[in-house]
């Protein structure tokens, strides 16, 4: 940026935009149209409010120039994946962007096969049933801040987003550096437990005496909800379930997360219209979002959760991400799948972040070997 727009707007999205915008409405008066926009940073919060943006201050003028996506200096590995998904992601489940570009620290060729599952799996969306909703008033899109809730224990208000994971077939393997901050483990629980994390059970499995241990309901349990004593409890919840009753529930019960589910070819639409129904009432229970998968490779886990997470993290309502993977991957790449997206949304860090720039590196020096010994 020049240093007229620095000194104007700062390093924001809006001197990226308005500074993007001089260039364009030049291209315009000279009547020159063969523009394709890149506007990038490695910051994904930072792309995908800049995109946000410039498309608003392009529709204002009149303007419909089409736009290359991308995560810029993204990574390697698993981060490069989760980043470039999580930011691009967001923005083509939105309907923008005409070209994408997944920049990895990697041999150039590991790029396209990624680009290609990712748009791939955005597509199998198209075409999808109508999702009634209504939007909140009160919900930005161009700058959205954290949505209100209640803390309860240590999910929602100004905590950091919480990790669930599953441990249904009774093997409670973590990484230290990755430890969930709760187990959902069906319907007992286990007698050897780990003091740093919290478990959820079946209702009418839990015991109160059961030390660290909160009971997990669904929608059809309203009754039994109502008239268990805790202070926390959560809710399987869809969209399409939440009628009258169990808004009422809501209300009555601050102390409620909810674990939000669908099996909807958009999920996150519902995901969308679910928390904005729940701003329309007035409710402040944290939302939690459970994704369910059946992947064999690590790859296509990370590209696909990161893609369904990236625009709930940017509009301010994830409290909470649940993975669920039926299949062979470990739960330990589960774990590590579910931080990463809430690292590359920049939304909790639980790891060291490299920004490495694949383009000038590659014509240096041997950049996969340095990263490995920079990163080791």
């Amino acid at each position: 940026l020049s240093d007229r727009i620095m000194s104007h707007y700062g390093d924001t999205p809006e001197g990226m935009v308005e500074s993007c915008m001089e260039f364009l409405r030049i291209c315009v008066a000279e009547h020159f149209n063969d523009v394709v926009i890149s506007i990038k940073a490695s910051n994904t919060v930072v792309m995908v409010r800049t995109v946000r943006l410039l498309v608003k201050e392009m529709e204002k003028e009149g303007m419909a120039f089409p736009l290359h996506l991308g995560v810029t200096e993204a990574g390697d590995g698993e981060d490069g994946r989760i980043k470039s998904a999580l930011g691009i992601g967001a923005l083509l489940a939105d309907g923008l962007g005409d070209t994408i570009r997944v920049s990895l620290s990697e041999a150039p060729e590991n790029e396209i096969p990624v680009a290609r599952k990712l748009v791939d799996y955005i597509l199998t969306r198209e075409g999808h049933p109508f999702i009634p909703g209504k939007e909140a008033p009160q919900f930005n899109y161009l700058s959205p801040g954290r949505r209100k809730t209640k803390a309860v224990r240590n999910i929602g208000g100004d905590n950091l987003p919480v990790v669930i994971a599953e441990r249904l077939e009774g093997s409670f393997e973590t990484n230290p550096q990755f430890k969930p901050d709760y187990i959902y483990c069906g319907g007992s629980v286990p007698q050897s437990r780990d003091n740093n994390i919290a478990y959820l059970v079946d209702a009418n499995a839990w015991n109160p005496e059961d030390k660290n241990v909160y009971p997990a309901f669904n929608y059809q349990q309203m009754i039994e909800l109502h008239h268990t004593v805790s202070d926390l409890k959560f809710l399987f919840l869809p969209y399409m379930a939440m009628n009258d009753e169990v808004i009422a529930a809501l209300k009555l019960h601050p102390e409620v997360v909810i674990i939000a589910q669908s099996n909807h070819p958009n999920r996150l639409g519902e995901y969308r219209a679910m928390t904005h129904e729940l701003m329309n009432e007035g409710l402040e229970n944290p939302v939690v979002f459970f994704q369910y998968y059946q992947e064999t490779k690590a790859e296509d886990l990370q590209i696909k959760a990161a893609a369904d997470m990236g625009a709930l993290i940017f509009d301010g309502l994830c409290d909470g991400i649940f993975l669920y993977n039926q299949g062979p991957l470990s739960h330990i790449v589960v774990d590590t799948t579910a931080f990463g997206i809430l690292q590359a949304g920049r939304i909790r860090t639980s790891k060291t972040e490299y920004i490495s720039c694949p383009g000038c590196g590659r014509t240096l020096y041997d950049l996969e070997s340095t990263i490995a010994r920079i990163t080791t």
